[in-house]
């Protein structure tokens, strides 16, 4: 079953030992990215200018508000996609139809076309895309056959350079908020961070954001004055980020004319989005959360607290780009027991887990992990179901681990997240 979706799948992927590397080196690096994705959409006939857009961007919640405003758009009664990244367990959630996820066959069907133009682009003398820049191609060349209107496109990494702003103007740009992440890619600071994604914003398009530091919210709105284009500053008043996350969404969802009422009964019926702050099991408590930057995982953390009843027992790994040292210290704030480990699949190298455990007190530590599901065996054998089973640092073992519970093959089936 499936077989032309596992084939395509397979060949698009076996494209990754050809494509450009994506640095942060210079404009002409950066600028060459956009190009190449152009080019190869125009080879396809220009999919992206087929649909009216939502753009999302930021640190953290982009996900989420992607999610919430793809169920605004459908319960107003509109045809309606939406492209997220990364998957957590199959390569098929990245890519939401209507109310389910893309049909197999349709998105191996938009591969091969796909593979077939960047074969002719290749050979034509371009410069190769990366996966990234195909999956984006992908993305727009799927809904456009499947007939949508609106596209809720969630932004990769930062904004002004990712593959994903070749769209034309969107009717909405979202900056969720600007923290510390991607920094060897996006810059040091949060000032290069909120230029980088503050670069949605178009000509034409509305503007709502959740961020309010004095520094990047200056940036943001320095943006939406060149651009020409109004901008709605939306705080989070009750410390929440889940409860921003929805107030962002509603925002933007009266800025483009949909109804109260339906905004509200979207946001109450929005289905969990895989490995963030996912229970995927109950007694004991499983808790996928994909936390990988210290702003997340202190987010992550308050909901732990809130919701903790017995032990917390951590399954923690982390790519190695990543702040692993600043995020384990958050999570001594809740953890009993912690043990570590790493992603055997993804894009990226992990952290070894004998230097992740060291970063945790000697009283936390369980021991390190080589194999993901070996540490999962022992925090279920040890767990008492008044525990918490905290798996995080790396949406990659998240998804690694979610498919204890959820296989590709029932995601496959199912065609639901």
């Amino acid at each position: 079953m499936f077989e032309r979706y596992h084939a395509a799948n397979k060949k698009l992927l076996s494209l990754m030992n050809i494509e450009q590397v994506w640095k942060h080196t210079s404009k002409a690096t950066l600028e060459a990215s956009l190009k190449r994705v152009r080019q190869l959409l125009h080879r396809l006939g220009n999919p992206e200018q087929a649909m009216k857009f939502v753009h999302v961007t930021g640190t953290s919640g982009k996900g989420s508000v992607t999610y919430i405003m793809h169920e605004i758009l459908r319960r107003s009664g509109e045809k309606v996609a939406s492209y997220s990244s990364p998957h957590t367990t199959s390569y098929l959630e990245r890519f939401r139809i209507d109310d389910k996820l893309a049909h197999p066959d349709a998105l191996a069907a938009a591969i091969e076309v796909v593979i077939d133009a960047h074969e002719q682009h290749v050979l034509a003398g371009h410069e190769a895309l990366t996966m990234f820049e195909l999956n984006a191609c992908t993305a727009l060349l799927l809904f456009q056959r499947a007939g949508i209107d609106w596209c809720v496109l969630e932004v990769g990494m930062g904004g002004r350079y990712d593959a994903t702003n070749v769209i034309p103007s969107p009717v909405v740009a979202i900056i969720t908020n600007i923290n510390l992440d991607h920094t060897d890619f996006l810059g040091p600071t949060k000032i290069h961070i909120a230029k980088e994604k503050a670069g949605i914003i178009k000509p034409g398009c509305l503007v709502v954001t959740g961020e309010t530091a004095v520094g990047p919210l200056k940036v943001i709105r320095a943006e939406a004055r060149k651009c020409k284009t109004p901008l709605l500053v939306i705080p989070n008043e009750t410390g929440d980020h889940l409860e921003h996350n929805a107030d962002i969404c509603r925002a933007a969802g009266l800025l483009i004319g949909m109804s109260p009422l339906v905004i509200e009964l979207a946001i109450e019926n929005t289905p969990p989005l895989p490995c963030r702050l996912e229970v995927i099991q109950e007694h004991p408590r499983v808790i996928l959360d994909g936390a990988h930057n210290v702003a997340k995982m202190q987010a992550t953390i308050a909901h732990v607290k809130r919701m903790r009843k017995g032990k917390v027992h951590v399954i923690f790994g982390c790519k190695g780009t990543k702040d692993a040292a600043s995020i384990a210290k958050e999570l001594t704030q809740v953890a009993d027991s912690v043990r570590a480990t790493r992603f055997t699949e993804g894009h990226g190298a992990p952290v070894n887990p004998l230097q992740v455990l060291k970063l945790f007190p000697n009283k936390l530590q369980v021991r390190a992990y080589l194999f993901p599901h070996d540490a999962l065996t022992d925090a279920l054998k040890v767990a008492k179901k008044s525990d918490t089973i905290l798996i995080t640092g790396s949406l990659y073992l998240a998804g690694e681990l979610r498919t204890h519970w959820r296989s590709e093959k029932q995601i496959l089936k199912a065609r639901k997240s």
